[in-house]
């Protein structure tokens, strides 16, 4: 609904469970953003950017390295954010386990957190948002990402027409 409507938030907290599915959302979301012919919200499949995703250099995605995420990766992270898209018309920078960056890590992202450009938008992807700065937390728009009940996978499963077989 956000990337159909035009009003793609600079910054999300993608926050749940290890294994929930942010970060599979989030580069759904991500190839969302970046789609030159997106068709009513989504990803074409066709265009440059589409075709391009894997390696499409809009899209910055930030892990942890041996279990954290040093200030010098966010510095570098945040240059590229203020260089110009090359394929698509905005960028999208992921950082991955934002919990695991330090608090000179976190503090260098909030410059872009404050004045982002206004092509970028930033996904933080964590399992424990209490080791996120409060500054940070109150400059992003938190979605968060809750187990659903079997009922409600069936449901989704059956509104698809995906027949399911159920194991006891």
């Amino acid at each position: 609904k956000v990337v159909k409507s035009g009003s793609i938030s600079h910054a999300y907290l993608f926050v749940g469970k290890d294994g929930i599915g942010k970060k599979k959302v989030a580069l759904d979301f991500a190839k969302d953003i970046l789609c030159l012919a997106n068709v009513d919200g989504h990803a074409c499949g066709k265009c440059d950017a589409c075709l391009k995703f894997e390696s499409n250099p809009d899209l910055q995605v930030l892990i942890p390295e041996k279990g954290a995420i040093k200030v010098d990766s966010v510095r570098e992270f945040t240059r590229e954010m203020f260089l110009l898209p090359t394929v698509s018309n905005r960028k999208v920078f992921i950082i991955d386990e934002a919990e695991t960056m330090n608090e000179q890590a976190q503090n260098a992202l909030l410059k872009c957190l404050e004045e982002p450009p206004l092509y970028a938008s930033i996904i933080l992807i964590t399992s424990n948002k209490e080791k996120l700065l409060r500054t940070i937390k109150s400059r992003v728009a938190e979605v968060a990402f809750d187990s659903l009940s079997k009922d409600e996978i069936k449901k989704i499963l059956e509104d698809q027409n995906i027949r399911i077989q159920e194991v006891n």
